[in-house]
């Protein structure tokens, strides 16, 4: 079982079909099928009952969907660990502000915090 199985699996789940899977996780179709029958095989289950339209998970797909998302979200801890580590601190950034305040405000908040930015 690899990671990379599992976020096959977590997006053929997401989408509901195999194709659009495939083309959000940037590989073709037939490698997804082939990750996702491999590890189903592995694992001696089938995760999702390909005979429906959308497919559906299988009770035990379903449970397989959640560990799989908890596992993937942890393996990317590890990268943030190092990036830490390296004294890089990143991430996604949101600023919500009002409309009325923006053009006031926003200048000169992103002035300051580009000058703390660049003394770090």
């Amino acid at each position: 079982m690899t990671i990379t199985q599992l976020k096959y699996v977590l997006a053929v789940a997401e989408h509901k079909n195999f194709t659009l899977a495939a083309e959000n996780s940037f590989v073709t179709q037939p490698t997804l099928s082939m990750q996702i029958q491999k590890l189903e095989d592995e694992l001696n289950v089938t995760i999702f009952n390909r005979k429906k339209k959308p497919i559906e998970l299988t009770p035990i797909g379903e449970k397989i969907i959640e560990q799989a998302k908890i596992i993937v979200n942890e393996s990317t801890r590890i990268t943030d660990i190092v990036d830490q580590q390296k004294g890089f601190i990143g991430g996604e950034f949101k600023l919500g502000i009002i409309p009325t305040i923006m053009p006031t405000l926003l200048p000169f908040f992103l002035k300051t915090f580009l000058k703390k930015i660049s003394k770090s």
